[in-house]
C-alpha cells in the first residue's frame, strides 16, 4: 500500500507498508481459495484499513489483479475484504492492470521520445508494454507470475533441473503468443517494476555479477545458473535476497529469464513505479476532470458508430430527470451514479451497429466484454447492466451478479431514468420538451407533465402506459399525471463535470 499526498499537482508518498500476502498460493485448480491464505490476506487488509482509515472513498482506490480474476468465490471473499479494509475493492482486467503499470513506471521517467518496454512480474500474471510518454501502445497480460511458477513447479520445495526446464518451456510457450508483436514493434529501452525483478536485480548488484545498474542477459543467466545449484529453495542464500521474498524467487527469476530469451532483451533497467503508483495518478486525473473512462467511452461510441446527436439529447434528458430524482432515489453515492448514467447514455446504442434487434444485448455484451481502460470489471458490469434492461422487459437477473443490495436498486433506478429518457426521445429528432417533473418513493415513481403535450403525442401515451407494465413487473409504480399546459421548453440540463476536490492526500 502506498499513501501519498498531492502537492502542486504531483504526488509526494507519505507512507509505504509492504506485507507478503501471496494471495495465489491459496488458489486451488478449480479456483477456489484456501480458508488459511483467505484470513492472511483479510488479516493484511484489517491492519491496512487502519492506517487509512480517516481518508474519504473519494482519496482510496484499492483494486483486486489475477488471482481475484481467477477466483471462483470472489465475490464472497470480496465482501469480507471491504469489510476488514473500509473501502470498495475493484476487479480489473489484466490489460487495465497492464495500463496502470506502465502509468506509473511512466511517472518515474525522464520524459523525451524513447519508445520503452516494461516488463512486470506479479505473483500471479506478467504484464508487457510498449509505450511512449505517458501513452501505451501494444499491453500484454499472461497467465505467469512469481507465485504461480513457483507452485506449479517447485511445490515441494526442490530446485531440480528437471523442474526448471519444464517452467521454462511454460514460460517460452505463454510469450510465444506475443514475442513477434513485440519484437516487431520494438523499443528503445527495457524497464522492470515490481518485486521480482527489483530483488533480481538487488541479488545482481550485491554479489556482483555486472558492472554497472540494472539487469543484463548474461548476469541473469549466471544468476539462474547459481541457483541452480541449490537443492531446495529453503536453503538458498544469496546476498540481497530479503527472507519473505525467498519462496517465489525462483519463480520470479524464470520468468524474467524467459523473457529476456524470448524477447531478446540484453539489458533492463529498474524503476521503482508500479500499480499502486499508477492507481494513484489515475486518481489524481480523475480529480482534476481527466478520467479516462469518459475518453474509453467515447472512443467506445465512436467505433460502433453510434448517433452522437441522439446520444447527446437521450443524455440530457436523462440527467434533468437524474437531478429531480436525487433527492428521492440518489442521495447517496451520487458521483458513482453520475458515472455510470452517463457511460449508459453515452454507449446505450452501441449494440445497433451489430443489429437492431435486441440491440440492448449486444451493446451490453460489448461493454462487460471490452477491455475499457480506467474501468474496473465491476464497473463494466454495472454499466452493461443498465444498457441491457434499458429497453423491453427489465430482468432482475440482469442485476444479479451485483452481491451488493443497495448497488442492485442503484442499478435498477438508474435504468429506470435511461428508459424514460430513451421514451421522451423516440422521435430520434430534435424536439421540444414540456416541462416534465418527477418525484419518488422507494416503490413508486410519477411524471407530471402538460396535458396539452401529451395531446400531442399520443405514442408518448401508449409507450408510458407499456412502461407503466414493465417497471410492475419488478415492483414499481408508474403514474402519469396530466397538469395545465404552461408552455414548452427544451430540457437542457447538462450532464455535470465530475466534481474537482480540494488537493490533499
Amino acid at each position: 500500500m502506498v499513501v501519498a499526498e498531492e502537492q502542486n499537482g504531483e504526488l509526494v508518498v507519505l507512507d509505504r507498508i509492504r506485507e507478503m500476502v501471496r494471495l495465489g498460493e491459496g488458489l486451488d485448480d478449480d479456483g477456489n481459495l484456501d480458508s488459511e491464505v483467505e484470513q492472511r490476506a483479510l488479516d493484511c487488509l484489517s491492519r491496512f484499513g487502519q492506517r487509512i482509515r480517516s481518508l474519504s472513498q473519494r482519496c482510496v482506490s484499492t483494486v483486486g489483479t489475477n488471482t481475484l480474476r481467477r477466483t471462483n468465490n470472489a465475490a464472497e471473499f470480496l465482501r469480507h475484504a471491504e469489510e476488514a479494509l473500509g473501502f470498495p475493492i475493484e476487479i480489473i482486467s489484466g490489460v487495465e492492470e497492464a495500463r496502470l503499470i506502465y502509468q506509473g513506471v511512466a511517472h518515474t521517467l525522464e520524459q523525451d521520445e524513447r519508445r520503452n518496454l516494461i516488463v512486470d512480474i506479479g505473483g500471479g500474471s506478467t504484464e508487457l508494454i510498449i509505450g511512449e510518454g505517458f501513452t501505451p501502445q501494444l499491453m500484454h497480460s499472461l497467465e505467469m507470475g512469481c507465485v504461480m511458477i513457483s507452485k506449479k513447479f517447485f511445490a515441494d520445495g526442490k530446485i531440480k533441473e528437471k523442474s526448471l526446464q519444464a517452467a521454462r518451456i511454460y514460460v517460452l510457450q505463454r510469450m510465444k503468443s506475443v514475442h513477434y508483436l513485440y519484437r516487431r514493434k520494438g523499443w528503445d529501452v527495457a524497464i522492470g517494476s515490481s518485486g521480482s525483478i527489483k530483488s533480481i536485480t538487488s541479488v545482481i548488484q550485491q554479489m556482483a555479477l555486472q558492472e554497472g545498474e540494472g539487469i543484463s542477459r548474461s548476469a541473469l543467466t549466471r544468476l539462474l545458473a547459481i541457483c541452480s545449484d541449490y537443492k531446495t529453495i529453503d536453503s538458498l542464500d544469496l546476498p540481497g535476497l530479503s527472507e519473505r521474498r525467498r519462496p517465489v524467487f525462483i519463480g520470479g527469476l524464470v520468468v524474467l529469464a524467459g523473457v529476456f530469451e524470448s524477447l531478446g532483451i540484453e539489458q533492463m533497467q529498474f524503476s521503482q513505479g508500479a500499480l499502486r503508483e499508477g492507481l494513484l495518478y489515475d486518481m489524481l486525473g480523475r480529480r482534476y476532470n481527466r478520467d479516462i473512462r469518459n475518453s474509453s467511452i467515447e472512443s467506445l461510441s465512436r467505433r460502433f458508430h453510434t448517433d452522437q446527436a441522439h446520444v447527446e439529447r437521450v443524455t440530457l434528458t436523462a440527467f434533468d430527470f437524474f437531478q429531480q430524482l436525487k433527492p428521492f432515489w440518489f442521495r447517496k453515492n451520487k458521483l458513482h451514479a453520475k458515472n455510470l448514467l452517463r457511460w449508459a447514455c453515452e454507449s446505450h446504442e452501441i449494440g445497433r451497429d451489430i443489429s437492431h434487434s435486441a440491440y440492448q444485448v449486444h451493446g451490453a455484451y460489448i461493454i462487460q466484454n471490452a477491455d475499457l481502460a480506467g474501468f474496473s470489471r465491476q464497473e463494466q458490469y454495472r454499466v452493461a447492466a443498465i444498457i441491457h434492461s434499458h429497453r423491453g422487459k427489465i430482468l432482475k437477473d440482469n442485476y444479479k451478479q451485483e452481491s451488493h443490495k443497495k448497488l442492485r436498486q442503484m442499478l435498477i433506478r438508474l435504468t429506470i431514468v435511461l428508459r424514460l429518457s430513451v421514451i421522451f426521445h423516440r422521435s430520434r429528432v430534435e424536439n421540444a420538451l414540456p416541462m416534465i417533473e418527477l418525484s419518488a418513493d422507494k416503490t413508486s415513481i410519477t411524471l407530471r407533465i402538460p396535458d396539452q403535450w401529451l395531446e400531442e403525442h399520443p405514442l408518448t401515451i401508449n409507450d408510458l402506459e407499456n412502461e407503466a407494465n414493465y417497471l410492475a413487473n419488478i415492483g414499481i409504480s408508474l403514474h402519469t399525471e396530466r397538469t395545465p399546459s404552461a408552455g414548452q421548453h427544451i430540457t437542457n440540463c447538462s450532464p455535470p463535470d465530475l466534481p474537482v476536490t480540494s488537493p490533499g492526500q
